[in-house]
């Protein structure tokens, strides 16, 4: 990582501020990036004893670094997925984040913008996808400026640090996409900078495969974005079971690799997932009896059957609050379907209505 102007700034680091070099050194340790990357792959497939020796590395090299409490948080969010407020890891995952971005703002007053702009960024956007993910979306506006601003000055910097692809990627791209499939934001977004749908994919792609620290985040998002805004199911399929043939522990990786499959209409492939699935954690279980719902409905054309599941499934979501509004979705639009072929109009609208307030992807409805 190299600061613009990259030979000047170098080398007043290195001869009138060693802090500053200190700081910014961690990019240019191929030693503690090798350990690093090691690690993260650890997490993301809930290898949890094996990352957690990476911390004794980084609180012995860089104790006071955004990385190391980045790092930290990384595994709070995932040794607990899906961490909810309130509940186990939560405290922890938002105390890690909170001294990431307090630590990179101290890196950025110390003129070591490039990775006190990353971690800080990072950091900032775990916390608001947390709070999203758990239907606390007011907590989250406080962050948007200062996301915003550091997204602006990632385009400067994604020259320097490649790892900024997947963050002004992902800005390119929805910035253009979101407005399309959703006109009534357009107003509101006439003040921030244009993006480029196209090229956004492609710096997606980029970070996909090129990126240390965002590899597994951009892959994830590609198969989202393929599957609600491009209407390409078999590319968000592509990319959900390459992540868990990757990542074959990490239980998210493996529900979203199924509900591909559901979605790509491939039955039996799926319920092999399901089964599966069905061996893990309660929420896990929830998740597996809504996809067999899917399954006994759409595959073996037995409604009753599927009825019931998705019944069962909306009692098991219970204890996850909106954490659970997706998976209830499909539950939710499945009995609606139920009682639209039963002609029992005034249940098919409410769990309509209930479905569209619970996700508004709309392959949910398909």
């Amino acid at each position: 990582m190299k600061k613009l102007p990259v030979k000047s700034a170098v080398f007043l680091c290195l001869l009138f501020l060693p802090l500053m070099s200190w700081s910014n050194k961690l990019i240019h340790d191929t030693t503690a990036m090798h350990h690093i990357r090691q690690g993260m792959d650890h997490i993301y497939n809930f290898e949890f004893s094996e990352a957690e020796e990476v911390i004794v590395m980084l609180e012995d090299k860089y104790p006071d670094h955004p990385i190391t409490s980045f790092y930290k948080g990384l595994i709070y969010y995932w040794k607990y997925y899906p961490v909810m407020p309130e509940k186990p890891g939560s405290e922890e995952f938002e105390w890690e984040m909170e001294l990431s971005w307090e630590r990179a703002d101290s890196l950025k007053q110390k003129d070591c913008i490039i990775e006190g702009v990353f971690f800080e960024l990072m950091a900032r956007s775990f916390i608001v996808m947390y709070y999203a993910d758990n239907g606390k979306s007011s907590r989250a506006i406080k962050h948007f400026k200062t996301i915003y601003r550091d997204i602006l000055q990632g385009f400067e910097l994604q020259e320097d640090f490649q790892e900024f692809l997947f963050i002004t990627g992902l800005y390119n791209y929805y910035r253009e996409a979101f407005p399309e499939a959703y006109p009534i934001y357009k107003p509101a977004l006439i003040f921030f900078r244009k993006g480029d749908r196209e090229k956004g994919l492609k710096m997606l792609r980029d970070a996909a495969f090129e990126t240390d620290f965002m590899k597994v985040e951009a892959t994830m998002f590609l198969s989202m974005i393929h599957i609600n805004f491009e209407n390409n199911p078999d590319s968000a399929l592509w990319y959900a079971e390459y992540l868990h043939t990757e990542y074959p522990g990490n239980t998210y990786f493996h529900s979203k690799y199924t509900e591909m499959l559901l979605i790509n209409r491939q039955y039996d492939r799926a319920l092999i997932q399901i089964d599966s699935m069905m061996l893990l954690d309660s929420y896990n279980r929830m998740k597996s009896t809504v996809f067999r719902g899917i399954h006994e409905e759409k595959g073996m054309s037995d409604p009753e059957k599927a009825r019931d599941l998705y019944e069962k499934g909306l009692i098991l979501a219970e204890p996850y609050g909106e954490r659970a509004n997706y998976t209830k979705a499909y539950a939710y639009i499945g009995l609606s379907r139920y009682y639209t072929n039963k002609e029992n109009k005034r249940k098919a609208r409410d769990y309509y209505r209930k479905a569209k307030h619970a996700s508004g992807y709309s392959y949910v409805f398909e």
